[in-house]
């Protein structure tokens, strides 16, 4: 009788655990409106400060964007400041809103995915970023962009 009663307690628990947690996977996948306004493209320049030292110049474009978070891509240019080689660097970028006015977006460039975290003050972004191959090497750097003029 006493098994009875813990294994039917044992059971409503499950089924209740199991409710909570399918009614918490069936949020809406639909995108929700934009709480950033970062759309469009953005004048990108950086300095890669280690383990070279190189300008950095481009294009983020900004295509997607739902709440806080954002999608897009990143395009670039790379010049080492003491041989004058050029490179050219290009990939997606998914981030978000990390904190009021900052946000938080990886740049997969290369072999070597870059975080980028930075403060927004009206149509420009400026802050850090820091990237880490495969092999354990880093490199980092400052950056900045600002919204193209509409």
């Amino acid at each position: 009788m006493i098994a009875a009663r813990r294994q039917r307690k044992v059971a409503v628990l499950l089924t209740l655990s199991g409710c909570a947690l399918l009614s918490a996977c069936l949020k809406s996948t639909e995108p929700q409106p934009s709480l950033l306004q970062l759309n469009g493209s953005w004048n990108y320049t950086g300095v890669q400060t280690s383990p070279v030292h190189e300008t950095i110049t481009g294009m983020l474009t900004i295509s997607r964007e739902s709440g806080t978070s954002f999608q897009g891509r990143l395009d670039l240019v790379g010049v080492n400041s003491q041989t004058g080689q050029s490179r050219v660097l290009g990939g997606l970028v998914s981030g978000s809103e990390s904190g009021t006015d900052v946000i938080d977006f990886d740049a997969d460039l290369e072999a070597t995915p870059r975080r980028h975290v930075g403060q927004i003050v009206a149509d420009t972004v400026t802050g850090t970023w820091v990237g880490a191959s495969a092999d354990g090497s880093m490199s980092s750097g400052t950056f900045r962009v600002e919204r193209e003029t509409r």
